[in-house]
């Protein structure tokens, strides 16, 4: 008979995806197994053998989400673009036209018709109605055939060597969230010839995310562009995670925070996308207003407090309180260099110095006083 010590699909149940739609539920699904050893090699043993699954039964390496409203035919012609340069071809695509009217799908379509058959074949076209952000990343997520999902939206950009670079990450760290580098850039609306709804490039791109993955500043705010991401299908086939359709925006921050927190992340290194700010048009930025946001980034925030992922419950709280206190102590501290190294400081040493003489004084003549009042007093 041959051994079960080194075999985790022979000591790992599998888990139905129905089973589980939190992170604290699969830790106790897994802490639970019989002859359960408690620790994080307990999910990776569990990843493992559904990456090993996923290689025979999933087509394709990236399954890339692209989320669309039909909006912006001219950003989604340079995205489909991007895509059909990949210098890999082991993707597919599912184009997701959210709250698109018939005019607006149409033009989906018609783009989608215009690629060449080789990419056009690995294209889905997929309408979806109602809800918010979140809703067709999660039918997305439902129909993907990929090991890896990626997702990103009309308006930005992937360099050719995107799919290829995730593809190497994980044959070297399977069941990570990969990360990649995104640089931004900003965008203007403008009117082409013929009255075509077109754009401008007003800046050059530029590295503002940093180039390694730090979980403790990502409880704080999303410093990783989406279509940075691949996510393993083991995040939601087996974790059973799916994306936040309460949020109104930061979805992808729930997703990237939710899913590092479980699988950890491994960083690629390589700038692969462009994140572009637009100036001047409709934006996540400026459909959904201040309260929607801050609502919003509460609801993340509040829902990671309610589990056990880096230590007791509420952990992820008081982190971020610590954080916030410690950016304000430096904060203060580097107020207080400035004072220190400034010229206005050292020129008044002379008149510190007369005070401080002056202040000096003053006390020992007090001392004396009081010293002369108790000798006198009867």
């Amino acid at each position: 008979m041959p051994s079960t010590a080194s075999d985790p699909a022979a000591r790992i149940e599998r888990l139905p995806a129905s089973r589980v739609d939190s992170l604290s539920a699969l830790f106790h699904h897994i802490e639970d197994q019989p002859g359960s050893s408690r620790g994080a090699h307990r999910i990776a043993d569990l990843v493992g053998v559904e990456l090993a699954q996923a290689a025979a039964s999933r087509t394709y390496f990236l399954t890339v989400v692209l989320r669309t409203q039909g909006h912006r035919s001219e950003t989604l012609r340079d995205s489909l673009l991007c895509l059909a340069g990949q210098s890999s071809d082991d993707f597919e695509v599912l184009v997701m036209c959210h709250h698109t009217d018939e005019d607006e799908q149409r033009t989906v379509e018609e783009l989608v018709a215009a690629q060449p058959r080789s990419f056009r074949e690995r294209i889905r076209v997929v309408r979806v109605s109602g809800g918010r952000r979140a809703r067709p990343l999660n039918e997305a997520v439902e129909l993907s055939r990929g090991r890896y999902l990626s997702f990103f939206d009309d308006d930005d950009l992937v360099f050719g060597h995107w799919v290829e670079t995730f593809a190497r990450v994980a044959e070297r760290e399977p069941g990570k969230l990969i990360r990649s580098v995104v640089s931004s850039q900003r965008a203007r609306h403008e009117t082409w010839s013929g009255g075509r709804d077109g754009f401008r490039h007003v800046s050059w791109p530029r590295a503002e995310y940093p180039a390694r993955f730090d979980q403790f500043a990502h409880l704080r705010m999303n410093f990783s562009p989406f279509m940075g991401w691949a996510f393993p299908c083991q995040l939601f086939t087996v974790a059973g995670l799916r994306f936040d359709e309460e949020l109104y925006v930061c979805e992808d921050w729930d997703m990237i925070l939710r899913g590092s927190l479980l699988l950890g992340v491994a960083d690629a290194g390589e700038m692969t996308a462009i994140y572009r700010r637009w100036e001047g048009r409709s934006s996540s930025y400026t459909v959904h207003d201040q309260t929607q946001w801050q609502a919003s980034q509460l609801r993340v925030t509040a829902k990671l407090d309610e589990h056990i992922v880096l230590g007791r419950a509420g952990t992820v709280a008081e982190i971020i309180s610590l954080l916030d206190d410690r950016d304000e102590l430096h904060r203060v501290r580097g107020h207080l260099d400035a004072i220190l190294r400034s010229r206005g400081f050292r020129y008044a040493a002379p008149i510190r110095f007369a005070m401080r003489v002056a202040d000096f004084g003053r006390r020992k003549t007090q001392g004396i006083r009081a010293k002369v009042s108790k000798r006198t007093s009867p």
